[in-house]
This record gives structure tokens, C-alpha cells and sequence, in this order.
């Protein structure tokens, strides 16, 4: 399922977020926490719809702000499709070496699709090779458990 429609990026301080109007949330099923693929301005990137102060919102994150070229105010014209089936995450291989020496690639495979995406965003934001260890042996304990 897929929708189509035109609308302004809502501002939150350093946050953005899409508004999805009542008539294309019908068109996608009518979930409000629905996962989606957003396309605009020729840039898709991966969301979930949610609720926040009685809108049905998706998230727009800075750096998928920055990667369309699209800012708070600007008007657009916005694709929201269901993202059925398996999501994938992009997954640092120093998170991937790791789940490999421990077997645990197929129990990460089988997490949810937010979980995957944290543990992986955890890695990647890691500055110091310290402060990365640390968070991998952290996400092996918890993935052994």
C-alpha cells in the first residue's frame, strides 16, 4: 500500500517530523504505528508511524533531513508506502565480527527491527575504540542472556 500527498515539515526546536493527514492513513491501513519507507525529494529512508499530541506523526531525523536536502518549513511532496517484510539494518562489522565469534548472528537476525537498529546505531556512534568495546561486550551479554 502506498500514499501520495503534499505537506509542510513540522519543526520541534532540532527535531522534524511529517504530518500524515486521516485520509492517507486510510490509504495505508489506517495504523498508527504503522512501518514505512518515506521517499521525498528522491531520498527514502525508514520510519514508524506514531502518535504525538494527537497527530500521526513519522519522524525526520537530522541526518535523513540533511541526506534530502529538506528542512522544518519547506513543502513537499511525501511517499509513504507499508515497509512489509524484513527490515534491514546496516550493521558495523566490528558488531558483525563480533556476533559471528559468538554465534549470535541468527539470534541478532531474529531481534526486532528497532533493537537491531539501537544496538547497531550504538556502535556506529561510538567515538573512542573504548567506549565501542565496551558496548559490544555489553550487547553480546545481553544477546547471550
Amino acid at each position: 500500500m502506498k500514499t501520495i500527498y503534499e505537506t509542510t515539515i513540522l519543526g520541534f526546536g532540532n527535531h522534524a517530523a511529517i504530518e500524515i493527514p486521516a485520509k492517507n492513513l486510510a490509504e495505508l491501513g489506517g495504523s498508527k504505528r504503522a512501518p514505512l519507507k518515506v521517499t521525498l525529494n528522491g531520498y527514502t529512508y525508514q520510519s514508524t508511524a506514531a502518535v504525538m499530541n494527537g497527530k500521526v506523526l513519522v519522524v525526520f531525523p537530522t541526518k535523513d533531513r540533511l541526506a534530502s536536502g529538506v528542512a522544518s518549513g519547506d513543502r513537499i511532496t511525501v511517499t509513504l508506502e507499508l515497509d512489509a517484510g524484513y527490515r534491514n539494518v546496516d550493521v558495523p562489522p566490528e558488531l558483525a565480527a563480533a556476533l559471528k565469534a559468538n554465534n549470535l548472528t541468527d539470534v541478532f537476525s531474529n531481534l526486532a527491527y528497532s533493537k537491531r537498529k539501537e544496538f547497531a546505531r550504538q556502535i556506529t556512534e561510538a567515538k573512542a575504540e573504548d567506549t565501542k568495546q565496551r558496548r559490544l561486550e555489553k550487547i553480546i551479554t545481553e544477546l547471550k542472556n
